[in-house]
């Protein structure tokens, strides 16, 4: 058995929390494909991490998922337990609704964090393979986890089991990711839309200077409707932003649009709508930074793991 970490996506020193980052946040997305082998259906992002999770489906494990790679394997989140795979159901006081995806994304990655499979300083996720003396990038123990995810059984991936680090052995610990997440999940959301503003106010200026590299594009018409895409990834959950910035998508998709004129009438119009919303949720961001930090996930719901 070796005790190994593998990173996945993250820099060191990057919570799994508010993404720090916006454009970097979208292209994960695409590297989450690339490194996991999920498709898009079942793959969760969620503004309030940072990183896409593997979306698990009625509380069942991802065996089976087709297009997984082997060295996906070695990841936490791939292997959770069904206390962690399935969806709360939420109590409202009139209906009983199940866990929403940000906040089912939340808690795990409170989890994750919390008992140790991610060490921050690192970036570096436990490796999961390594405790049990398997190298995916050997050809040989690729096509025997293959074989496995495909229904074959092997004693060795049939024995891995997550449930001791994430499970916690007393109910006076079972709920506080989950009651964490719930208290916390329109906050983060909120503030991760402040973070989100301060990169995209920045995207705006380097757009009106000329500067399109971080948009991957020479042609200002391109980034111009870029720049608002991403905006509206970051921005969904504030209905009168989003419909704004549809508006905006509408006029910067449209048949020969100039790419000069886009960028005097629509970059202008969303750099302000980003200053308003850094505005408005700025407060929200400091209250969680100065509220929920590294040190009050640390053994926190872990003392008796």
């Amino acid at each position: 058995m070796h005790t190994r970490r593998a990173r996945y996506l993250l820099q060191p020193g990057e919570p799994l929390t508010l993404p720090e980052r916006t454009v970097p946040q979208v292209l994960r997305l695409g590297l989450a494909r690339t490194i996991l082998g999920l498709d898009d259906a079942r793959i969760l992002t969620s503004p309030a991490v940072a990183i896409p999770l593997p979306r698990y489906t009625d509380g069942l494990p991802l065996r089976g998922t087709p297009g997984i790679r082997p060295e996906a394997l070695r990841f936490p989140f791939m292997w959770l337990p069904a206390p962690l795979r399935e969806r709360f159901e939420i109590d409202t006081g009139d209906t009983i609704t199940l866990e929403s995806d940000d906040a089912w994304a939340l808690r795990v990655v409170f989890e994750m964090w919390g008992s140790g499979l991610y060490d921050i300083e690192t970036a570096g996720w436990l490796d999961v393979l390594a405790l049990y003396d398997l190298d995916p990038d050997d050809p040989a123990t690729q096509q025997r986890i293959q074989a496995w995810w495909a229904g074959a059984e092997d004693e060795t991936l049939d024995a891995i089991d997550l449930s001791g680090a994430l499970v916690p052995e007393t109910a006076e610990d079972s709920d506080w990711a989950s009651i964490a997440s719930l208290a916390l999940v329109k906050s983060f959301d909120k503030a991760s839309m402040a973070l989100s503003a301060v990169d995209i106010v920045a995207l705006c200026e380097l757009v009106t200077e000329g500067d399109l590299t971080p948009l991957g594009t020479s042609d200002p018409a391109r980034a111009v409707s870029s720049l608002v895409r991403i905006a509206r990834t970051r921005f969904a959950s504030n209905g009168d932003v989003s419909a704004l910035l549809a508006h905006l998508q509408a006029q910067a998709d449209s048949p020969g649009a100039d790419g000069p004129i886009l960028v005097d009438e629509i970059i202008s119009q969303l750099s302000e709508i980003a200053q308003g919303l850094w505005t408005a949720y700025e407060p929200v961001l400091v209250e969680v930074l100065a509220s929920f930090t590294e040190d009050s996930l640390a053994g926190a719901g872990t003392e008796d793991r």
